[in-house]
C-alpha cells in the first residue's frame, strides 16, 4: 500500500512537535517534508533531520513538490488563509491548526477554495478524540442520563506559552497574528466539544474575557455562558489559567448533567499521580492526536468527509468571536 506523503508547514505552533511524531509513526503515512516558515525555523530544520524528511525554507517549495499528498499547517494564525488557499490550489489535503482563520470572511475563502479543488479540509479539535469524552458522548446519545440539560466545562486550562522551553511563542501575544490571547488559543477546543456533545448550536452567548492574571497585552482567561437551541445550558472556561508551578500543563474537565444522571469527567486525558515526598503526575500516551491523524488519513484514503469540516470550524469561530464581542460590549450576543 502506498503511504500518504505528509508535509508540515511551520513549527510556529507547539502542537507541530506532537503531530510530526504521530505522522511519522503512522503506518499509512510518511513524514516526507517540513518547511521552516514562521517562528521556530531552527526547530523545524531539526525535526526534518530527526525524521529524515526533506527540509524546505519556504512553504511554496514544499507545496510544489509533487510527492506531497497532504499538509499539516501549524503556522501563525494570521497566515492560515494565505497558506491553506495555496495548499488547496496545489491539490494538497489540509489539516489546519485552530482557529481556522482570524475572520469569517477568511474562513469562507479557505472553505470555498478547498471545495473547488476537491481537497479534504479538517481542523483538529482534540477533546472529542479523548477516551472519556467518547464514552460520555456514547452514553448521552444512548439516553443513559436522560435529556442533557447542563454542562460545566473547563475546556482547556494550560500554562501560558511563555513557559514552553526552546520555542519562540511571542506571536501568541500579538493580537494581529493570533487573533486573541488565552481564550482564542484554547476555547475552540471546548466550543467544538460543546457542539459535539449537545448536537446543537448556541442561540445566545454572554462572556467575560480579559487579561486578569498575568497582565499580558492579550487576554489570558475567559468564561462564556451559552444557551443552546435545544435548551442545553453551558458554562465554558478557557485560557492560560495554570501557573508555572502547576504539576501538569493541560487540564480539561466536564460536568454533564442530564435528567436521569450526571457524568463527572475529572480529566479528559487519563493520567497517573504518584504521591510521595513530592507529587508527580504522569500522562499516558494521549490518544487524541493519533485519533485525529488516523481519521484525517482515512478520510483521504476512503474519499469521505472528515468528522470536523471547514464549515464546523467556521461555526466554531462564529461562537468564539461572538464571545469576544459579548465581553467587549458587556451584552448578550444573539446568534
Amino acid at each position: 500500500m502506498k503511504k500518504l506523503n505528509f508535509g508540515i508547514i511551520s513549527y510556529a505552533h507547539p502542537h507541530a512537535l506532537r503531530y510530526g511524531q504521530t505522522i511519522a509513526e503512522n503506518r499509512k503515512a510518511r513524514l516526507y517534508a517540513i518547511s521552516g516558515d514562521g517562528a521556530n525555523s531552527g526547530v523545524a530544520k531539526g525535526e526534518a533531520k530527526k525524521h529524515k524528511a526533506k527540509f524546505y525554507k519556504d512553504y511554496e517549495s514544499l507545496l510544489r513538490d509533487e510527492n506531497v499528498d497532504a499538509v499539516y499547517v501549524a503556522i501563525e494564525t494570521y497566515r492560515h488563509k494565505e497558506i491553506a488557499i495555496r495548499a488547496a490550489e496545489e491539490g494538497k489535503h489540509i489539516l489546519l491548526e485552530k482557529p481556522i482563520a482570524l475572520t469569517l470572511e477568511d474562513a469562507d475563502e479557505i472553505i470555498k477554495t478547498a471545495e473547488k479543488n476537491d481537497v479534504k479540509l479538517m481542523v483538529p479539535f482534540n477533546p472529542r478524540f479523548t477516551s472519556p469524552l467518547i464514552k460520555a458522548k456514547s452514553m448521552i446519545d444512548a439516553g443513559e442520563i436522560g435529556n442533557l440539560e447542563y454542562i460545566n466545562a473547563i475546556s482547556e486550562y494550560v500554562k501560558p506559552p511563555i513557559y514552553l522551553q526552546g520555542l519562540d511563542m511571542s506571536w501568541f501575544f500579538d493580537v494581529k497574528k493570533s487573533g486573541g490571547g488565552g481564550f482564542m488559543d484554547t476555547a475552540p477546543h471546548g466550543v467544538d466539544s460543546l457542539l459535539w456533545l449537545t448536537g446543537s448550536m448556541p442561540k445566545r452567548i454572554f462572556a467575560d474575557i480579559g487579561s486578569k492574571i498575568y497582565g499580558f497585552p492579550v487576554d489570558d482567561v475567559g468564561t462564556a455562558f451559552l444557551e443552546f437551541e435545544n435548551g442545553v445550558m453551558a458554562i465554558l472556561s478557557a485560557g492560560w489559567g495554570n501557573p508555572k508551578g502547576y504539576p501538569y500543563g493541560l487540564e480539561i474537565k466536564y460536568y454533564l448533567v442530564g435528567k436521569e444522571g450526571f457524568l463527572d469527567v475529572r480529566t479528559a486525558y487519563p493520567d497517573f499521580a504518584v504521591y510521595q515526598d513530592k507529587t508527580e503526575r504522569i500522562y499516558w500516551e494521549r490518544p487524541d492526536v493519533q485519533g485525529i491523524v488516523n481519521t484525517f488519513i482515512e478520510s483521504i484514503l476512503k474519499d469521505k468527509e472528515p468528522p470536523i469540516t471547514g464549515k464546523d470550524a467556521k461555526n466554531n469561530l462564529i461562537i468564539v468571536l461572538s464571545a469576544y464581542e459579548s465581553s467587549r460590549t458587556g451584552k448578550v450576543v444573539k446568534l
